[in-house]
Parts: structure tokens; C-alpha cells; sequence
């Protein structure tokens, strides 16, 4: 029974690890089962063998809640023909705390990327709109940034073109241009979440103009402007909507290209004789 337990709690702990830590969590969402489990072994091994580090050193502290625990219950186990005591209940605490490890690390680590990652002058922004009580989201705001620094390792790891194209979208807060199988085209910024390790089948954006590829040569013609109806949301005839009821979903199977766009140069390509 032990000896199943030392094998099944680390292997849990470790999978409850890189489930809830964002470095990996993203990861092995796209990787096969063997993949997953192997890493949920191998970190599940360092939870265990941190969790025995801990104990031991703090043995001397726990001798009477150990002593207290055995006098309940002692296991006496027979190696080659020898009887051989075994501190069971200091084997259980062990492989409690390596539970216990498995389901706080990840959160643990996520925090300290969080403060790591956040720069100084948006954590003081952060600090002051909170203590003006102006956000109530300051320990969300804060933790968010260690799901951002993960996101973007894992983009690149995953060497996933699409992603990246639309995380440098978000950093550099430019609009898309998509390109659909028809010739229609949307241009606009991605509202969307960025999650690499789902399958994307959907794409979400707040579009600010949309047109299509004309003749053999696929030149891009803009026909309808959104941005001119949104600045109308102020007028009474219009107070009723908001930019968001304007989000349109595109399937990905029908995107045929997408890339950043930015209207200052595409009217120096219009104006470009040779564009």
C-alpha cells in the first residue's frame, strides 16, 4: 500500500503542478498523453524529494506528532527474511506534503513571475488607483502579467506562426488584416483571449474596416468604415450601442492570410505608383 502510494501521490502532485503553473499548463495541452506524463513525473519527483528535504530537517520539530501518530498505527514490513521498521506516518506526511506542494506550487510560482514581470511604475499605478479604492482588481491586475509572460514563451516555444502574429498585435496595439477565402476582408483589432495550447477554430475582433481583394492582383479595396458609426455612439439616436456589439467571429478554416495592418502605410502603398 505504501509503496503504491509513493508512486501515485507524486505523480498526482506533479500533474496538479504543470496543470496550474501558466509556464507549463499552456504546454501540455498540445502535447500527447506519454509527453504529460513524463513531465508531471519528472516534477512530481522534485516536489517529492523537496517535500522529504523539508521534513527531514524539520524532524526533530514533528518527533512528537510523528510519535503521537505511530502510537495509532506501526507497520512492520520483511526484507530478506528480517523484520524492518518502517516511520510510516513520516512517510505520509511526506507524501502529504508533496500533495500539498503539487496544489499551491504552481499558484506560488505564478506570483512570483507576476511581481517579477510587472514593471515598477504599473505596479505603483495599480497601488494608488486601489488605495483611491478607483480598482478592485489590483491583486487580478497584478497576476495577470505572469499569464502574459507565459503566454509568450509559449508561442514562441510552440513555434505557433498564427499566435505569434496576433500576440505582436496585442503588444504593439495594431489592428489585423484577414484575408477570408471569398476575397472578403476584415481588418481590426483582436478582442479575443490568446490561449496556445487550445485548438483555435475561432477568431474574435472588433473590426474598424472591411473591404475585399479586387481582380487577379488581390488589391485591397476598403468599402465600409466602422470607426465613423462608433464615433456616433455618443448621438441619441445611437446611445444604445457599444463597439462590442460589433465583434465579429471568424472561423480560422476560412482565413486565408492574416498580417498587422497599419492605414499609414497602406496609403503610401496606395499612393505608391509601383504599389
Amino acid at each position: 500500500m505504501l509503496k503504491a502510494a509513493l508512486a501515485f501521490v507524486p505523480l498526482l502532485a506533479g500533474y496538479i503542478f504543470v496543470s496550474t503553473w501558466f509556464q507549463t499548463s499552456y504546454l501540455i495541452q498540445r502535447e500527447d498523453s506519454q509527453k504529460v506524463y513524463f513531465r508531471a513525473a519528472f516534477w512530481g519527483i522534485w516536489l517529492f524529494l523537496l517535500a522529504f528535504a523539508l521534513l527531514s530537517w524539520a524532524r526533530p520539530e514533528l518527533k512528537q506528532i510523528v510519535a503521537f501518530l505511530n502510537s495509532w498505527h506501526e507497520q512492520i514490513i520483511l526484507t530478506d527474511g528480517k523484520a524492518a521498521y518502517v516511520d510510516l506516518m513520516f512517510w505520509l506526511l511526506v507524501l502529504a506534503s508533496t500533495l500539498g506542494l503539487g496544489m499551491t506550487g504552481g499558484y506560488i510560482l505564478n506570483w512570483m513571475f507576476a511581481l517579477l514581470k510587472i514593471p515598477r511604475k504599473e505596479m505603483l499605478r495599480l497601488f494608488v488607483r486601489a488605495a483611491r479604492r478607483r480598482d478592485t482588481n489590483f491583486f487580478s491586475s497584478i497576476y495577470a502579467y505572469s499569464k502574459r509572460a507565459a503566454v509568450k514563451k509559449a508561442i514562441h516555444a510552440l513555434n505557433s506562426d498564427l499566435d505569434i502574429v496576433l500576440l505582436r498585435a496585442m503588444e504593439e496595439n495594431m489592428p489585423v488584416s484577414m484575408t477570408l477565402g471569398h476575397g472578403k476582408v476584415y481588418i481590426g483589432y483582436v478582442t479575443g483571449s490568446i490561449e496556445p495550447g487550445e485548438k483555435r477554430e475561432m477568431l474574435r475582433i472588433l473590426p474598424l474596416v472591411s473591404g475585399y481583394r479586387d481582380g487577379d492582383a488581390m488589391k485591397l479595396k476598403l468599402t465600409t468604415w466602422y470607426v465613423s458609426i462608433y464615433e456616433q455612439f455618443n448621438d441619441k439616436k445611437l446611445s444604445h450601442l457599444r463597439p462590442e456589439l460589433f465583434e465579429v467571429v471568424l472561423p480560422l478554416s476560412e482565413v486565408k492570410s492574416v498580417n498587422l495592418f497599419d492605414i499609414q502605410a497602406y496609403n503610401a502603398f496606395q499612393q505608391d505608383p509601383q504599389g
